[in-house]
C-alpha cells in the first residue's frame, strides 16, 4: 500500500540556504529563455533609440522593458497599460504639488518627506507590485529633478522627458511581445498545457523506469498545480479565436488540469511499483507525450478526448 512521504524539517546554514535559494530561482523553467530574448531585444532597442536621439532620462525605458516583460503577449500589454497609467499619474502628481511648495524652502522639504513616505507606502499597500514599484520610482527620479535651483520650466520639461522615455519604453516592449506573438499565433494557449504534458510525461517516465523522482520535476509539477486553469481560460475567453476552437481548447485544458492533479497526489506517494505497473506507466507516458507533439504541431485533438453521450469528457487516447 503507498503511503505518503513524510519529512522532518532540518535546519540549515545561510549560506546553504542561499545557495538553494539562488539554485531556485535561476533554475531554468519552460518559456524563459524565450522571456529573456524578448526583454534583451525590447532593452537593446530601447537603448539604440535613446542613444541615437539623445534623449533624457532614456534609461527608464530599459528599465521599464525588464519590469513589464512577462511570458505571454497579453499580459505584457496589460503590463504596459499600467506602467503608463501610473507614469502618467506620478508626472501629475510632480507637477501639480511641487507647483505649491516650489517657493518655500520648508513646504519643499516637508513635501519630499511625504512624497518618500507616499512612495513606500503605495508598495507596502498595493496588491499590482508593478504599479506600485513605477509610481515609487517615478517619485525617486523626479524629486531630485525639482530639487534644482533651475528655472521651473526646466524641471516642467524634464519631467515630460522622464515621462517620454518611459513611454518610448513601454511602446518598444509590447511591439516586441506582439511581434513574437504574430510569429506564432496561439502559442500562449498552446504552451501552458504542452509545458503540463512534458512534466507528467517526464514524471511518468521516471516510474516506468524505476528511477527516482528528481526533486526539480516534483517541484515543476507542484508550481502548475498551484498555477491552475483560470488564467488559460481567461485568454481563450478574451482571444479572437473561433468558438469550436476555445470549447475544444477549454476541454483540453481541463483534462490536462486533471492529469496535473494525479501526478502531483502521484508525486507525494512513496511506493514500489511492480513490472506490470512499469509496463503501464510506460504506456501511458508514451501518450501523453505523443499528445504533446500533436498539440505542439497543431494535429488533430480529437485522440486526446471525447464526450460521451451523458456529456462527460474522457480520457479515450490514454
Amino acid at each position: 500500500m503507498a503511503s505518503r512521504a513524510q519529512s522532518l524539517p532540518r535546519s540549515q546554514t545561510p549560506s546553504r540556504w542561499l545557495w538553494d535559494f539562488l539554485r531556485h530561482e535561476l533554475a531554468p523553467y519552460p518559456r524563459r529563455a524565450g522571456t529573456v530574448a524578448r526583454m534583451v531585444i525590447a532593452a537593446t532597442l530601447i537603448m539604440i533609440i535613446v542613444m541615437t536621439f539623445r534623449i533624457p532620462y532614456g534609461f527608464q525605458g530599459a528599465v521599464f522593458a525588464l519590469l513589464i516583460s512577462r511570458e505571454n503577449p497579453r499580459a505584457t500589454v496589460q503590463a504596459a497599460a499600467t506602467v503608463l497609467f501610473v507614469t502618467v499619474i506620478g508626472a501629475a502628481y510632480l507637477l501639480v504639488s511641487a507647483w505649491f511648495v516650489i517657493s518655500d524652502p520648508a513646504l519643499h522639504f516637508l513635501w519630499v518627506i511625504a512624497s518618500f513616505f507616499a512612495g513606500f507606502y503605495v508598495i507596502s499597500t498595493l496588491t499590482n507590485y508593478t504599479a506600485a514599484v513605477i509610481f515609487a520610482t517615478m517619485l525617486s527620479v523626479g524629486i531630485p529633478v525639482w530639487d534644482r535651483h533651475v528655472p521651473a520650466e526646466t524641471n516642467v520639461e524634464d519631467t515630460l522627458w522622464i515621462c517620454l522615455g518611459a513611454f518610448i519604453g513601454v511602446a518598444i516592449t509590447a511591439g516586441v511581445e506582439l511581434a513574437f506573438a504574430r510569429l506564432q499565433p496561439g502559442d500562449e494557449i498552446v504552451l501552458p498545457i504542452t509545458d503540463q504534458l512534458s512534466a507528467v510525461a517526464d514524471l511518468l517516465t521516471c516510474y516506468a523506469e524505476g528511477r527516482t523522482v528528481d526533486p526539480a520535476l516534483e517541484q515543476q509539477v507542484i508550481r502548475l498545480d498551484m498555477l491552475g486553469t483560470s488564467r488559460l481560460r481567461r485568454i481563450l475567453r478574451r482571444s479572437n479565436h473561433s468558438h469550436h476552437y476555445c470549447e475544444r481548447m477549454g476541454a483540453v485544458a481541463v483534462l490536462v488540469r486533471r492529469l496535473i492533479d494525479l501526478a502531483t497526489a502521484l508525486s507525494q506517494l512513496s511506493f514500489r511499483p511492480s513490472a506490470n505497473d512499469r509496463l503501464r506507466f510506460r504506456n501511458v507516458a508514451s501518450n501523453v507525450a505523443s499528445i504533446r507533439n500533436d498539440l505542439i504541431n497543431r494535429r488533430s485533438l480529437g485522440r486526446f478526448g471525447s464526450i460521451g453521450r451523458n456529456g462527460r469528457y474522457s480520457y479515450s487516447h490514454l
